[in-house]
């Protein structure tokens, strides 16, 4: 099993916080690089923030957090005072500070839409997530073309990275001009 990485955040008095898992150790730093800057300016947050890799024993934060007003309004809510980092931390990390702030906004905004103005902005979103869907399962779909010609030939592992199915995967290899289930081709390459 590959490892995956955790973002620690460690203050005095408490326990450290894991985020995370990344696959990639490169998206873990540069997430506690923004972390580790935003409280650096903090004068209310004294904290440690490092990289390390995740431990599957530890229950972890989730590092993607949602940016569409109605599901971050519904974790605000939620959300305690005494969380750490908490929500609009973890968001200026995820997206750099001043996206995150555009999307917090948009969350005061949800809030105060009335029913009609909530079901054309979602009609909206969705249709772009829908034309984001087609760009990106694209795009992973060459990610996993690359990653079979940069060596790696499991399948499954390249499902992991990419969260493709096995079935969209075989058909992207395929597709290259690459066949998955001959091994004598995988070891002539």
């Amino acid at each position: 099993m590959t490892d995956t990485f955790a973002v620690i955040v460690e203050r005095p008095d408490h326990a450290p916080v894991p985020i995370g898992p990344f696959i990639a150790r490169k998206n873990a730093e540069r997430y506690a690089q923004r972390l580790d800057g935003i409280l650096r300016e903090s004068t209310t947050h004294a904290a440690t923030v490092y990289t390390d890799i995740a431990n599957p024993q530890h229950e972890h934060l989730d590092p993607r957090l949602p940016t569409e007003p109605w599901s971050l309004g519904d974790l605000a809510e939620k959300e305690d005072e005494e969380d750490f980092p908490g929500l609009f931390l973890r968001l200026c990390a995820q997206l750099g500070e001043d996206i995150a702030e555009e999307v917090w906004d948009k969350v005061d905004d949800w809030a105060k839409d009335s029913v009609g103005d909530k079901r054309e902005e979602l009609t909206a979103v969705a249709e772009d997530w829908r034309s984001r869907r087609e760009e990106s399962t694209g795009a992973l779909e060459r990610i996993a073309v690359e990653l079979w010609r940069d060596g790696l030939r499991n399948v499954r592992r390249i499902g992991q990275i990419t969260s493709l199915s096995r079935t969209t995967l075989y058909a992207a290899l395929r597709e290259a001009g690459i066949e998955p289930t001959d091994r004598r081709a995988a070891r002539n390459e």
